[in-house]
């Protein structure tokens, strides 16, 4: 065959096989994908599977999307598309019950007016006469409810899969989830006297009037609304015998607690507002239930938080016991409710929870301490104390607390004789069926000082409340999905180096604080001696005060070399991690194709036989 016409054909041939590897892609392809992060983000997970599955009315999902206004911009525009690539997955999962529809909203449009109408907020434009653009999605029912999600965002990326699993999970749902609140704090949530309604302080306060249909009772409540699925009580002013009746025969009823019971709250301490002490507030009904809420606040010097603090007239950073982290080795693994919590979660001054060991009572723990704890007064631990106060009085239990447990049973009334208000009611005196209560030593775990900071949630404070309260209310769909975000990567060499820097630079503040309270301690007994004021006594105590000024000049001296030497030591890693995946790796690998041209060379050079 001529040349020519070879080359010809085979130029027809692969222009037949790109076509047709093109339609293949498109038509049979589209929902193959390879996911190589590490915790599989973009991977639908088995609990979305599960829903899509389970679904049993149509929905229609509306993507606006203004792809010629997204264009200019490439990480909207990959994000888009990888937007419309999830709906599609959803959609091929949901066997057709989910029709996914694009929307292109142009500028002054019938679809820009839906999109606005909808609810959507607009992206503005670079340029101030550029038009607005959108990237939005509606979910719509058949029966009109519709769940909007305004604005899809590349920095909620990692949120993305639950926040569209919820849509849907919602959309299922015949009725949201009805939450009852009963507490005295004003730093998490409060009543609006000008708009009327309720105001929320806290994050959480908002996730909570989003996610459920929340209602805040009243301190003088007689009585809990009906069809009420969860009551949360975090941190009450005392209840009356009267409020105590209504709770006992709500839990009689099978109804379902959240507990939030602190013996010492930092946030009441600091100004925030509320009780201090929180433990006493249901009078007899923890004893009733089998469990109590110990008065002592627990420090954990292993899982100590790193916290702002005084030392020799400077600020410094080191380990807070009386706040502390539970990281993954304290949460319960094998609870729904904190199983998928990868973050840990931050407490400060909590109490124990200590199971009574009642009859007919399971107690499961959720959240527990490291070994390494020490029992504090709860006046003491609000004292003030500093980390170097802690560690000076340090003494291991060796021990570790519960600081959250479930407790499931069924209980006779704590109240024999029945209403203590109205005793001619008619009053329920043993369980109609099992309860649950979930109960937290800790309420200071509720603000947004403790787990959140500029680049967001540090820790799993919220999703625990959350998964709390949709375990209680058995709707377990969401509690795996909520907590599957991408664990943080730190620089853990780096980390590690920064510690044990820190408590190098701890230590020698400590030893500076003790040499100069020695040298204090020395000159009084000094000045205390030189009655007579004689020469010999003045030249002693000026040698001496020499001496001690040396002393303390070398000590801050060698302060000054070790905190010099953490700057190198982390500065010198960072240049290395910087310095090899940027340099050292491309260079290798133009190596390694220069070695491989090489050899081909070679081959091509060498005789025939």
């Amino acid at each position: 065959m001529k040349r020519p016409l070879f080359t010809r054909l085979a130029a027809a041939l692969l222009f037949v096989l790109f076509v047709c590897s093109q339609l293949i892609s498109q038509n049979w392809l589209t929902q193959v994908r390879l996911d190589t992060t590490q915790d599989q983000i973009y991977t639908l997970s088995a609990d979305t599977k599960a829903v899509l599955r389970d679904m049993k009315q149509p929905i229609e999902a509306r993507l606006y999307l203004s792809r010629e206004a997204l264009t200019e911009d490439p990480v909207m525009r990959g994000f888009s598309q990888r937007m419309a690539d999830l709906l599609s997955v959803y959609a091929g999962e949901a066997s057709g019950l989910i029709k996914l529809t694009q929307v292109d909203p142009a500028p002054f449009s019938v679809q820009e007016d839906e999109a606005l109408k909808a609810g959507l907020t607009p992206i503005p434009g670079s340029r101030p006469d550029d038009a607005a653009a959108y990237l939005g999605l509606v979910f719509k029912s058949p029966y009109g409810r519709q769940v909007v999600l305004p604005l899809l965002n590349p920095s909620d990326e990692a949120s993305l899969e639950y926040s569209l699993t919820r849509a849907v999970t919602k959309l299922q749902q015949a009725e949201p989830i009805r939450v009852a609140m009963i507490t005295s704090l004003p730093w998490f949530i409060t009543t609006d006297p000008e708009r009327g309604g309720l105001r929320p302080i806290a994050d959480l306060a908002s996730l909570l009037m989003q996610e459920t249909e929340f209602s805040l009772l009243s301190p003088g409540f007689q009585a809990i609304p009906t069809a009420t699925d969860v009551v949360i009580v975090a941190q009450p002013e005392p209840l009356t015998e009267a409020q105590q009746f209504v709770l006992d025969q709500y839990v009689l009823k099978g109804g379902k607690l959240l507990l939030l019971l602190d013996p010492a709250s930092t946030i009441a301490r600091d100004g925030g507002g509320g009780p201090q002490q929180g433990t006493q507030a249901l009078g007899r009904l923890p004893q009733n239930w089998g469990f109590s809420v110990q008065g002592d606040v627990i420090a954990d010097g292993a899982f100590a938080l790193p916290v702002q603090t005084g030392l020799s007239g400077r600020a410094a950073i080191a380990p807070q016991p009386l706040i502390f982290q539970v990281p993954a080795s304290g949460l319960n693994a094998n609870q729904a409710v904190t199983r998928s919590l990868s973050q840990g979660v931050h407490v400060a001054t909590p109490g124990e929870v200590v199971s009574l060991g009642q009859t007919g009572t399971s107690f499961t723990p959720l959240l527990t301490s490291s070994p390494d704890t020490m029992r504090l007064e709860a006046k003491r631990a609000l004292s003030g104390l500093s980390p170097l106060d802690l560690e000076l009085d340090w003494q291991s239990s060796g021990q570790r607390q519960v600081l959250a447990a479930e407790v499931r049973g069924s209980w006779a009334t704590a109240f024999p004789n029945g209403d203590p208000v109205n005793s001619g009611a008619s009053a329920i005196t043993q369980s109609e069926k099992p309860s649950q209560i979930l109960v937290f030593g800790d309420v200071d775990f509720l603000a947004d000082s403790l787990y959140v900071d500029g680049s967001g949630a540090v820790a799993d404070n919220a999703r625990l409340i959350l998964n709390s309260i949709d375990y209680l209310a058995g709707r377990s769909a969401l509690l795996d999905l909520r907590s599957r975000t991408p664990r943080p990567r730190n620089l853990v060499v780096v980390e590690k180096l920064r510690q044990a820097a820190q408590t190098r630079v701890l230590e020698e503040e400590q030893a500076l604080e003790s040499r100069l309270e020695l040298a204090e301690t020395r000159l009084r007994e000094i000045e205390a001696k030189e009655a007579a004021k004689d020469l010999i006594t003045s030249e002693v105590t000026n040698r001496e005060l020499a001496q001690v000024r040396e002393e303390v000049r070398d000590t801050r001296t060698r302060l000054r070399t070790v905190q010099q030497g953490v700057r190198e030591d982390v500065a010198r890693i960072k240049t290395r991690l910087m310095v090899i995946p940027g340099i050292v790796i491309p260079l290798l690998i133009l190596l390694a194709g220069l070695l491989i041209q090489v050899f081909r060379r070679r081959r091509q050079m060498r005789p025939a036989a």
